[in-house]
């Protein structure tokens, strides 16, 4: 990746895109600190369709059409259109759990879990065209360590960790859209095993 593409126009619309997504999370928190201010307690019950809707959309459009344009011009392959595509996903669940971290703003436990689990897909998702393709393999284990925490966390509790947890909307938009990274993120890691030692990655 060169990067001095950062600061060109698919760059440009890259950072617009995390911009719409931080304002998305910064308003939805705002929102939601307001009413736990008026009601103490935990709050799974949303946030506002434009705040959660809306404005992750256009954050994630951006993105697709700055790295999109970005892989075409440089990397025009299977390998990073797979990437490409697992990585939309990742930033798309990234965005879930930065709600989540709303949603759950009384329960600093809570708070800390999701904000580390937001950026890392945020940041990894966005990156994974780039990044080397043994790191695919990793990112299916905390896929699906994320979909075992969340099968295990509405089935019992265990204090201090987590309690038993309601399936609530969110939760189950995140849990799908990890089912459908893993699809890409499998091809990436099938497609790189069958590759002879030595061979060049690009193109398969």
């Amino acid at each position: 990746m060169n990067v001095h593409r950062a600061y060109s126009a698919e760059g440009a619309f890259c950072l617009g895109g995390l911009f719409f997504i931080a304002l998305a999370f910064v308003a939805d928190l705002a929102e939601h600190l307001a009413s736990v201010g008026d009601e103490m307690g935990h709050s799974a019950g949303g946030g506002d369709i434009f705040v959660r809707i809306n404005l992750p959309v256009m954050g994630i459009a951006f993105i697709a059409f700055g790295l999109g344009m970005y892989l075409l011009n440089e990397q025009r392959d299977r390998i990073h259109f797979l990437a490409y595509v697992a990585g939309l996903l990742i930033i798309t669940d990234g965005i879930a759990h930065l709600f989540a971290v709303s949603d759950h703003i009384d329960i600093p436990l809570y708070v800390a879990g999701f904000a580390v689990t937001a950026v890392v897909q945020v940041g990894g998702g966005l990156l994974l065209p780039f990044l080397p393709r043994g790191w695919d393999r990793y990112w299916i284990v905390f896929t699906v360590a994320l979909i075992a925490a969340f099968v295990a966390s509405r089935s019992f509790a265990l204090p201090p960790l987590w309690r038993l947890e309601e399936i609530e909307p969110l939760g189950i938009f995140s849990k799908a859209v990890e089912v459908f990274s893993l699809f890409p993120l499998v091809e990436l890691v099938l497609r790189e095993r069958r590759v002879p030692t030595g061979t060049p990655a690009t193109g398969r």
